[in-house]
């Protein structure tokens, strides 16, 4: 397994990390239980895996994650919550901040949260955040209860990470969590030098989601993008629009999107949002693999690069 560092948090993270939200949100959805959790989690940290994402709005992922966690040595994991800034569509009351960190490191079992983050913050949100919420953050911060801050974006709204460029510039939060995939590519003109220049890590999610990780849906995106104009009709087959990056090493289309991601030196750590524990074994092989051939990524640059549509889903 590659470590990365976390920008400025100095926290040396997998770049391989479990993420317990998406579709599955660590296999709630098909019925998983504690067992099952457990057995992933520790699957994960056999694999090398060190950090671990979770949410208070992802149903019971922090507790599911508590229990895979339960029993192991604090320094053998880096864990990632979020709360969710608003309540009711209106700003949560700073007491309603610092009652979701303590509902969090309950369910987690933990004494401290390692990187708290402010959950799917949108531009036009974040000079309330900072008056509002950024007190709290510092006091629980203070108090030991957590260790450094984050901001993750809306990806499919703030196409450009106007929310990233707010907390760039101000210089208040250590990491951030920063949709980005080989169809939704702006992140590369608009986060990466600018994270690395501000010591930010950066934590990618939506790396696969069904776009990229089922074919029927790939093949809508690229025809819908072919009927609006976005692309050439003769720019990718119609049929398996992506299939010609499997070849050599390169072993299913979201292997190619894990590797994608990967390359570039100002990302910390790429979540994969998989509960199984196969998929789990597949995505970490597809990432130790390496990037891309440098021509496939030039494709694919040439091709999407252009686009900010807020792809993945």
């Amino acid at each position: 397994m590659e470590y990365r560092r976390l920008g400025r948090t100095d926290l040396r993270v997998s770049l391989a990390s479990l993420g317990t939200g998406g579709p599955s949100k660590m296999g709630q959805n098909r019925g998983a239980t504690v067992d099952d959790a457990r057995r992933l989690v520790r699957r994960a940290l056999d694999h090398g895996i060190n950090f671990f994402d979770t949410a208070a709005s992802y149903g019971d992922s922090e507790i599911l994650l508590g229990h895979g966690l339960a029993g192991l040595s604090r320094d053998d994991f880096i864990v990632a919550t979020k709360y969710s800034p608003l309540a009711d569509k209106e700003l949560k009351s700073p007491e309603g901040v610092q009652a979701s960190i303590d509902s969090s490191l309950e369910r987690l079992g933990l004494d401290y949260i390692d990187v708290i983050q402010v959950h799917g913050l949108m531009p036009d949100r974040y000079d309330a955040i900072i008056e509002q919420h950024l007190p709290v953050l510092l006091e629980a911060q203070r108090a030991g209860k957590v260790g450094f801050l984050g901001v993750t974006e809306q990806a499919h709204d703030d196409v450009h990470h106007e929310t990233f460029k707010r907390m760039a510039a101000d210089g208040h939060f250590d990491a951030f969590m920063v949709g980005y995939n080989l169809l939704h590519q702006t992140a590369e003109q608009d986060v990466l030098d600018a994270a690395e220049a501000a010591d930010i890590g950066l934590i990618v999610m939506i790396a696969v989601r069904r776009a990229l990780g089922n074919p029927a849906r790939l093949r809508e995106v690229i025809a819908e993008l072919k009927a609006e104009g976005h692309l050439a009709a003769d720019a990718l087959p119609d049929d398996d629009p992506l299939g010609w990056l499997v070849h050599g090493d390169v072993e299913s289309v979201p292997e190619a999107a894990y590797r994608f991601v990967l390359e570039p030196s100002a990302i910390s750590t790429v979540l994969t949002g998989t509960a199984n524990p196969d998929h789990l074994d597949a995505n970490v092989a597809a990432m130790a693999r390496g990037p891309l051939p440098p021509e496939d990524r030039a494709r694919l640059e040439e091709t999407f690069g252009g686009l900010a549509l807020g792809l993945g889903n």
